[in-house]
């Protein structure tokens, strides 16, 4: 088995045999729903000073590469709210703004409408369902961007973000566990077993470029999030990550409130977590063979 084979396995083994992957209930379609309705939500939670200084960083980097400049034209997968659709389409000719969830797509629309960006395209659909060669996309673009989206999730989705690319690639993934302590300790109440590791990690899609003969570069950026709730807001939040993974009935949701209650102080529901993401950027025009 080849290097290539190797970590193609490597990733979808880790996705077969995830319990994120295993327990998932619902669909595609219902999937988005949900990003759809907690388009607010998201696009607040990502607007915090936190946020902009990452964004800060991945737009720099990427000018600093070459990848960004005013001829160039880039996709981004799952563009959501437009958090980087509109920073980057002051910076490049054009993007192309694919996102399925309709909430998201409000948001970005009139976020570019208030900052008068109208270099911009929505394509509202999934990445899973974009044929790259049929849909007129391959070799389109000189930045395929996808930042902590679902849409690249496996090693077909990676390779037509390759497809769809004719200089760039940019992509970032949490590296390492990604879940707060809440989280692991209510799955195991439900589901007797360990959450397991992330299936998404930026080890897969960064082995599998390397053994294909790219050579990305590979930056970690760690983040200290604090988030403090009121117990209402953290047992709704909760729910909502459950609810991808089981029917939340009345008597689940006690437990849910229970233990948030349980480590509350004050009716303040408090989670300090550290997380790492790889921001990982290549050429698609250098294979070192």
């Amino acid at each position: 088995m080849g290097d290539r084979e190797f970590w193609v396995k490597l990733w979808q083994d880790a996705r077969e045999n995830s319990p994120l992957t295993r327990r998932r209930c619902r669909s595609e379609k219902e999937m988005v729903e949900n990003w759809s309705r907690r388009a607010s939500w998201f696009a607040r939670r990502t607007s915090n000073g936190r946020g902009q200084v990452r964004r800060k960083m991945v737009l720099d980097m990427l000018e600093r590469e070459g990848a960004l400049g005013p001829e160039v034209k880039v996709l981004d997968i799952g563009a959501g709210p437009g958090n980087y659709a509109i920073p980057v389409a002051r910076l490049c000719e054009q993007v192309t703004a694919l996102e399925p969830a309709a909430g998201m797509v409000k948001i970005l629309k009139d976020r570019a409408r208030a900052g008068q960006v109208e270099n911009i395209t929505i394509i509202q659909r999934t990445w899973q369902e974009v044929e790259v060669e049929k849909d007129g996309l391959a070799g389109r673009f000189d930045l395929v961007f996808a930042s902590m989206t679902p849409g690249v999730r496996d090693p077909e989705t990676l390779q037509k973000m390759l497809a769809a690319s004719r200089k760039f690639c940019y992509l970032s993934a949490f590296s390492g566990q990604r879940w707060e302590k809440a989280h692991r300790d209510l799955w195991r109440r439900f589901f007797g077993e360990d959450i397991g590791d992330n299936p998404g990690d930026i080890i897969y899609p960064f082995g599998l470029l390397y053994a294909m003969g790219y050579r990305p570069k590979l930056n970690f950026f760690t983040i200290n999030r604090v988030d403090e709730e009121p117990v209402g807001k953290a047992v709704e939040n909760l729910a909502r990550f459950f609810w991808s993974y089981m029917d939340i009935t009345p008597e689940l949701r006690r437990t849910i409130e229970h233990y948030v209650k349980e480590h509350a102080e004050n009716g303040v529901f408090r989670q300090e977590t550290t997380f790492c993401t790889g921001m990982m950027l290549w050429r698609v025009d250098e294979i070192f063979t």
